[in-house]
């Protein structure tokens, strides 16, 4: 042995001091994003790089069930991966797997990675960690094919893909929401004076009279498409402008659009809501093509979950219904263009 090896085995043994820090501590550093799960598939806890990868919040999670990020598509399979993983016994990791996707508080699907490892607590407690990495940028051929075809091409907000996937993942949950089920009118400027009639017996002059009033028609129809095109994209800017974090706009087809507001469940906060939109949606309306002098008007009928339906039918039907109802005895954009379910 060398002397500089006789030295090294002469070194009492280096220990190092046990390390003593709050898991919580250490989880909520990590770049990842964190889920604890219990025994009963309820979320205990997440980490702030949650908020990062999926768009929710600590406070809105704790206490819901596992399945709230997981896309409807793919819950079953999801539970029965779980249970089966559950059922293991000992902590260990799970091994390598496929990318998955987890849902985005919007509503729209994310793909992640993810580990996961079953714990046994202090008292006996078992719970389940998942360590979810974000891999978008593996996947942004896919993923921008997802968001196209959950965006309405003429406005570019959601279109009804989007607002059942969004419905879906709250109906997973125990909190409540409200649905605004928006009808738009687009109210026209006062006419102009009508110009006067082609004099009596000027035959010729009346057939070019009618040439023109036939190109000018189409002309005009062609601007009435391209007006009320420009109007529902205002419409849709409109609406999105007011919205929440969390909420979502999404059109359901022609005139009518639908607007989600994430835990509102009492009746005067959806009334407020609802005035704002109408509010908004009042100003006067300049779209290309259009006539400076119109403007947008609507009609809302209004829906919460769960007290008028716990499907995603039953909701919009609900609402539908109190649309119907907005709709007679009132004009639209007024205060009281306005109806709840059961009103």
């Amino acid at each position: 042995m060398t002397p500089r090896g006789k030295a090294r085995a002469s070194l009492p043994p280096v220990t190092a001091p046990p390390l003593h820090l709050p898991v919580a501590d250490l989880l909520d550093i990590l770049p990842d994003a964190v889920v604890v799960v219990d025994a009963r598939g309820r979320i205990a806890y997440v980490n702030p790089s949650l908020h990062t990868l999926l768009g929710w919040y600590a406070g809105e999670l704790v206490g819901q069930p596992l399945s709230l990020l997981v896309p409807p598509a793919s819950r079953e399979q999801h539970e029965r991966l779980v249970e089966r993983y559950g059922e293991a016994g000992p902590p260990k990791m799970m091994g390598s797997r496929p990318v998955l996707h987890a849902q985005h508080r919007s509503g729209h699907p994310v793909p992640v990675s993810i580990a996961l490892c079953n714990l046994g607590l202090e008292g006996g407690r078992q719970v389940s960690v998942a360590v979810l990495h974000g891999v978008a940028s593996l996947h942004t051929p896919l993923d921008h094919a997802t968001r196209q075809a959950q965006t309405d091409a003429l406005t570019g907000i959601g279109n009804r893909l989007a607002l059942s996937r969004r419905l879906q993942g709250l109906l997973a949950g125990t909190r409540g929401f409200g649905l605004l089920r928006i009808a738009l009118t687009q109210v026209p400027p006062s006419p102009p004076s009508a110009p006067p009639g082609t004099a009596a017996g000027e035959a010729d002059e009346a057939d070019k009279a009618v040439d023109v009033a036939a190109v000018v028609d189409a002309a005009a129809r062609a601007a009435a498409v391209s007006a009320d095109e420009g109007a529902l994209r205002i419409a849709a800017l409109r609406l999105r402008s007011g919205m929440r974090e969390g909420d979502l706009a999404a059109r359901l087809g022609g005139n009518e659009f639908v607007l989600l507001g994430d835990g509102i469940v009492e009746p005067a906060r959806l009334r407020t809501l609802a005035e704002r939109c109408l509010q908004r949606l009042a100003a006067p309306l300049r779209p290309p093509g259009g006539s400076s002098g119109a403007r947008l008007a609507a009609h809302i009928g209004g829906a919460i979950y769960p007290r008028h339906g716990l499907s995603e039918w039953a909701l919009l039907a609900a609402a539908g219904r109190a649309l119907d109802l907005a709709r007679h005895g009132e004009p639209p954009g007024s205060a009281a263009a306005y109806r709840l379910a059961d009103d």
